[in-house]
């Protein structure tokens, strides 16, 4: 399926927008907001790294290290913002494969508005236009269906099944994992 919006650049250094949104870096103010849109369970489940509860600061000390992982193009976490209200994070992350694993969450009171599939097509973009990879790869937790729809409207390819550790839950996870390579994500 194709999407009718193209990232483009946003006034400022790192930032994108999309139709609706703008992808941004995070700012240290954006703590408490990530804590509670990330902190619901129902959000920290569906993710590896978010604890559950989520500490207060622990958002803020996260935050404080984007500029060194993005200087060394580890990592590339945006904020999602809809009408100038943080909803979400997308962001891109290099594996010890070398390859970015894009992941995203979108909080609670912003789901089923696309946000998802909007704000993870602009960070692909900039993975393929911006840093010239070649394929990035992604995946969910298979109890995920919400995400498996944005993968496959994204045009993923599933690749392998795998157990990944979900802080949140305490255990590891059956997960889906997916690829796309640039020629695809041009099509």
């Amino acid at each position: 399926m194709a999407v009718d919006y193209a990232p483009r650049p946003a006034p400022g250094a790192g930032m994108l927008a999309t139709k609706r949104l703008v992808l941004r870096p995070f700012r240290l103010s954006d703590g408490p907001t990530v804590e509670t849109l990330a902190g619901e369970f129902d959000v920290a489940k569906m993710l590896d790294v978010v604890p559950f509860p989520y500490p207060e600061g622990a958002a803020a000390r996260w935050i404080a290290t984007h500029d060194d992982k993005r200087g060394a193009n580890a990592e590339y976490p945006f904020a999602i913002e809809h009408e100038g209200e943080l909803v979400g994070c997308v962001g891109l992350n290099r594996e010890t494969d070398g390859l970015f694993h894009l992941g995203y969450w979108i909080g609670m009171p912003y789901w089923g508005k696309g946000f998802a599939t909007e704000a993870a097509h602009g960070a692909i973009a900039f993975a393929f236009d911006e840093l010239s990879e070649p394929e990035i790869k992604s995946g969910h937790y298979a109890d995920n269906h919400a995400s498996g729809r944005v993968m496959t409207k994204l045009g993923f390819r599933y690749a392998k099944e795998s157990m990944r550790f979900s802080k949140a839950r305490g255990h590891a996870v059956r997960f889906l994992d997916t690829r796309m390579e640039r020629e695809r994500f041009r099509r």
